[in-house]
């Protein structure tokens, strides 16, 4: 009989971190589950240890492939798994015991294709819970939901119906790629329940990770092309009217973020581009994500110098994060 949820480990040189990993899903409260590991290429002694932890437990399955990053060892994952239910879980962090078993019950109770989750950041020293807004969504609603701020795209954060992968696609992203798969699968759902419990995972905060790493052009790159891979897999469907506005502060999103990585360098370019999102949706500038840069994006609109001289003003205000 299939299992009725796969956790789907991805594991790229993590080998100090992915036993306490392994351990937080096999010691989960609900058994009905198999273990999914794709070993990413690993060249230090992960491979080994999830073998270890492999020959305990008859539920790991490992999946052993060549480096393609976080994206496709999803991907391999995804097609590997048998569950009714997929939660994915990055190789560094760890989940709560009783975390698989509130969110099948969840999934069961509410008939949801998706159930989203609190969960904790957790920082060196430090850990705050991550807020959400609980409720039950459409893919529409919820869609809005995550481009205005109000819940997270991250693919862990959800607990899904394995037939939502039917059709999606994974880009090789090194920024973006929740964002390009949760979209997806938003669409592919129908009713989606964010739940009020206790943070059941824990997101390790590391200083090499890919969202808190070295910025590189690539990954400035990146940042530029997922609102456009969302947008075109939203064109064509029934619900791309409805969607417009979201999609626009999705790349509105994409601007704050490059600003944010101090990429001053592409402000005027970037402002032209906010300037037709912002007379195409008003007001679209005074809301999250972009509001932090609303100024420094009109002043760059007016002319570079304008923008420079807001640009010490956002330093002298300490308004650079």
């Amino acid at each position: 009989m299939s299992p009725k949820v796969s956790v789907i480990i991805p594991v790229y040189n993590i080998e100090d971190a992915v036993g306490t990993c392994l351990r937080s899903v096999m010691g989960q409260t609900f058994r009905d589950l198999e273990i999914i590991v794709v070993n990413d290429g690993s060249t230090d002694n992960s491979l080994k240890v999830i073998r270890e932890h492999a020959a305990t437990d008859s539920r790991i399955v490992i999946v052993d492939k060549q480096n393609e990053g976080l994206a496709f060892a999803r991907r391999s994952g995804v097609q590997a798994a048998r569950g009714e239910f997929v939660q994915h879980l990055d190789g560094d962090d760890y989940l709560e015991p009783d975390a698989i078993e509130v969110l099948y019950a969840a999934a069961v109770a509410e008939g949801a294709d998706m159930v989203v989750f609190p969960f904790y950041f957790d920082y060196p020293g430090k850990r705050r819970a991550a807020r959400l807004e609980t409720g039950v969504y459409d893919p529409v609603s919820y869609l809005y939901s995550m481009a205005f701020c109000r819940n997270y795209w991250a693919a862990w954060s959800h607990l899904h119906r394995r037939s939502l992968y039917d059709g999606v696609s994974f880009a090789k992203l090194n920024y973006g790629e929740d964002v390009y798969l949760t979209s997806q699968l938003t669409c592919n759902a129908r009713r989606i329940v964010v739940i009020d419990s206790n943070p059941l995972l824990h997101y390790i905060i590391r200083n090499d990770s890919i969202s808190f790493g070295k910025f590189s052009d690539a990954k400035a790159r990146d940042i530029e092309t997922y609102p456009r891979l969302v947008r075109e897999f939203y064109e064509g469907k029934p619900t791309y009217p409805q969607v417009a506005k979201a999609l626009a502060n999705i790349e509105l999103g994409a601007i704050a973020l490059l600003l944010g990585k101090r990429r001053f360098g592409d402000a005027p370019r970037l402002a032209k581009r906010a300037m037709e999102i912002e007379a195409q949706f008003p007001g679209l500038l005074r809301q999250r994500p972009a509001r932090h840069w609303r100024r420094l994006l009109m002043a760059y609109a007016k002319g570079e110098r304008w923008g420079r001289l807001m640009l010490v003003y956002y330093a002298i205000t300490r308004k650079l994060r």
